[in-house]
């Protein structure tokens, strides 16, 4: 049992969770409740919503918890995204010394 309210977003995100990592339902509840109420007293239940959760769940749940992946899929694409990211804040930064690499222009 939780000691986190279970709400819309916290059932959205132990759904998201169930999809991406091998654990069981109440697991996955208890997870997403955490996660849900760490966004919302960051900022707010509006904020929190609006949160890219599929990145956050793998990155913290995947990356700093190890939970068992459902798929390498899923690491791949946590993988690529994360390289993407790193590049876009360089172009940001510095956008004339990073070349564009090819290997990341995926669709």
């Amino acid at each position: 049992m939780s000691i986190f309210p279970i709400t819309p977003l916290v059932r959205q995100v132990q759904h998201l969770i169930l999809e991406t990592f091998d654990i069981s339902e109440q697991q996955a509840e208890d997870y997403a409740a955490e996660m849900v109420s760490l966004a919302e007293g960051w900022g707010s239940p509006e904020i929190a919503g609006t949160m890219d959760w599929n990145y956050r769940i793998r990155k913290s749940l995947g990356e700093a918890r190890k939970l068992p992946w459902r798929s390498q899929a899923s690491v791949r694409s946590l993988k690529r995204h994360k390289m993407k990211s790193i590049e876009r804040m360089m172009r940001l930064f510095v956008p004339n010394i990073v070349p564009k690499n090819p290997a990341l222009q995926y669709a």
